[in-house]
């Protein structure tokens, strides 16, 4: 963990000089020789050549069309031709007995889907057919694919970014790059559909969005973000 880390400070490092203290403001409104400034309400602010050292790039929210898909574990209870799994009430919305389910490289069916009675990992347990017997314990992956609905507001998967507190995307704000939360919906490929939190048309900042929350950390928690040893 300690390494990942290491390493998605590098190219804020590059362009913040150093992981040393800074006495940086919130509210900070003038450029900051470290290349970034914040204004609260408005977000992160980047000099050109920090902007360039991050190799920043941003991108219009466009309306795409999502074929949904999700991957369930699945295990057999006993040795045979049957495995379950667990889903979500939304995931067990979308999925109807008899139809197909890829598993590792067959093809399987889904049997039947029954609401858990009881707290468990999951609100339904959906059972499937395998196209070959497997053996009592095993651990299979299982895809549920759907057609392709209509057009939604999508944006790339690479411009989300998940925290503790929420799944955020970097919306242009003028000058500044606002830290904005969203709910995401179907996924897709690349891409995934927002549900809330951003209008078609949009300015997106689609990489690399870590550096740029790195960089609000650098600022709001005084330079102890880049503290790369913790």
């Amino acid at each position: 963990m300690k390494l990942l880390f290491s390493i998605l400070c590098l190219p804020i490092a590059a362009a913040l000089n150093s992981c040393s203290q800074s006495n940086a403001s919130p509210t900070h409104t003038a450029a900051p020789e470290n290349g970034a400034q914040f204004r609260e309400g408005k977000g992160v602010s980047l000099t050109t050549l920090m902007m360039e050292s991050i190799g920043l790039q941003t991108a219009e929210v466009q309306e795409e069309k999502i074929a949904p898909s999700f991957t369930v574990n699945l295990q057999s209870i006993q040795r045979g031709s049957e495995a379950s799994g667990w889903l979500t009430e939304a995931q067990a919305q979308q999925v109807k007995p008899g139809m197909d389910v890829e598993i590792s490289s067959t093809i399987g069916s889904v049997l039947r889907i029954e609401k858990a009675p009881y707290l468990t990992l999951g609100d339904y347990e959906v059972t499937v057919q395998t196209a070959a017997p497997v053996e009592a314990g095993a651990a299979l992956t299982a895809t549920f694919r759907f057609p392709a609905s209509d057009a939604v507001t999508a944006i790339p998967k690479a411009a989300l970014l998940t925290t503790a507190e929420g799944t955020f995307v970097y919306a242009k704000n003028d000058e500044f790059y606002l830290r904005t939360p969203v709910k995401v919906g179907s996924a897709s490929g690349e891409h995934v559909e927002i549900t809330d939190g951003l209008y078609t048309g949009d300015e997106i900042v689609t990489t690399p969005v870590m550096s740029l929350w790195l960089a609000e950390l650098q600022i709001l928690r005084g330079g102890k973000a880049c503290n790369c040893g913790h």
